[in-house]
C-alpha cells in the first residue's frame, strides 16, 4: 500500500530535511554481539531518495539498505528509526520483489534481500503484500499503524523529502570478524575517501599488514602465538589467522607472519 505524507506535516520538518544529507544524517550505531546482536552498524537516513537510489547511496558508502532477518533484528531497526529526528513510522527497507525469479507472483511472491540472504523471515502486517497502490514491489516499515510491521510500496518513484531508509554496514573485507565500519570509526583501518571501505581493502584484502593478525599495527611474537595457537583449525571467528584463505592455519601462514615481521609499514 502506498503512503502519501500529509501536507501539514510537511512543514514541520523542511528545516532538518533540507540538511538531511547521508553525509549529516544519523550517526551508525552498532547492533553489539554483547547485546545478542550481529556486530552490524545501522543508520537512519533521508535525502529524498527514491528506492533504487537509496539503495545506490548505501552501496556507495560501504553499506546496503537494511535486511531484517529476524525479530530481533526487525525491533532494534524499528527503534533506530524512533530514535532517528524523521517519521517514526515509515522507512524504506532493502526488500524488493524479484520479478524475474521463478517464485515471481503478485503480490507475495519472489521477495528477496539485496544481500541474497535468504528471505525466511517477514513481519508483514496482517493485510499485507496487497499492491493496493498498484504494482508495489519495495519493502518498507507500514507507516499507517506505527508497529514495527512491513508493508510492499511503491517508493521507487516521486522522490519525495519524507522518503527515508535504514543503511547496515556488515562487510568484513579481511575475515578478522570485525565490520570494518567499526575499524574505520576507531582508527584502525583509514578510509580517505570515506566511502565505508578501509583504504588498505579497496583492492579486496588489506595487503599492507595482512600478517599483522591482531591489529596492534606490528607483526611480531603476538601474531605468531595466534597462528600457532589456531595451528591445523579453520582459524578463529575474530583475529583469524588463516591469513591466505585457505581454510587452515598451517606454514603458510606462519610463513607470511615471520617475512613481515616488525612494524607495519604507514
Amino acid at each position: 500500500m502506498t503512503y502519501t505524507k500529509p501536507l501539514s506535516s510537511f512543514f514541520a520538518v523542511a528545516a532538518v530535511t533540507a540538511l538531511a544529507v547521508p553525509a549529516l544524517a544519523q550517526e551508525p550505531v552498532q547492533w553489539r554481539v554483547e547485546d545478542g546482536g550481529n556486530g552490524h552498524w545501522y543508520a537512519v537516513w533521508n535525502d529524498g531518495d527514491v528506492w533504487s537510489a537509496a539503495k545506490a547511496t548505501c552501496e556507495a558508502r560501504g553499506g546496503h539498505l537494511v535486511t531484517i532477518t529476524s525479530a530481533a533484528e526487525n525491533a532494534f531497526a524499528w527503534a533506530l528509526l524512533q530514535a532517528s529526528p524523521y517519521d517514526p513510522c515509515f522507512a524504506m527497507l532493502g526488500g524488493y520483489q524479484d520479478r524475474q525469479s521463478s517464485a515471481y507472483s503478485e503480490p507475495s511472491g519472489g521477495w528477496r534481500w539485496v544481500t541474497d540472504e535468504p528471505f525466511t523471515y517477514s513481519a508483514w502486517f496482517s493485510i499485507e503484500p496487497n499492491n493496493q497502490g498498484g504494482m508495489e514491489d519495495y519493502l518498507e516499515f507500514r507507516p499507517f499503524d506505527c508497529n514495527a510491521r512491513w508493508n510492499d510500496g511503491g517508493t521507487n518513484s516521486n522522490p519525495d523529502p519524507y522518503l527515508t531508509y535504514i543503511v547496515e554496514w556488515s562487510a568484513d573485507c579481511n575475515s578478522d570478524g570485525i565490520v570494518d565500519l567499526g575499524q574505520i570509526r576507531d582508527g584502525t583501518f583509514t578510509d580517505l575517501n570515506d566511502n565505508g571501505v578501509p583504504d588498505c581493502c579497496e583492492p579486496g584484502t588489506c595487503v599492507p599488514c595482512a600478517a599483522d593478525i591482531v591489529r596492534d599495527l606490528q607483526v611480531d611474537g603476538v601474531d605468531l602465538a595466534a597462528v600457532l595457537g589456531q595451528w591445523g583449525t579453520a582459524g578463529s571467528p575474530i583475529f583469524s589467522a588463516d591469513l591466505n584463505g585457505s581454510g587452515l592455519v598451517d606454514g603458510a601462514d606462519l610463513a607470511a607472519v615471520l617475512s613481515a615481521w616488525g612494524p607495519c609499514p604507514d
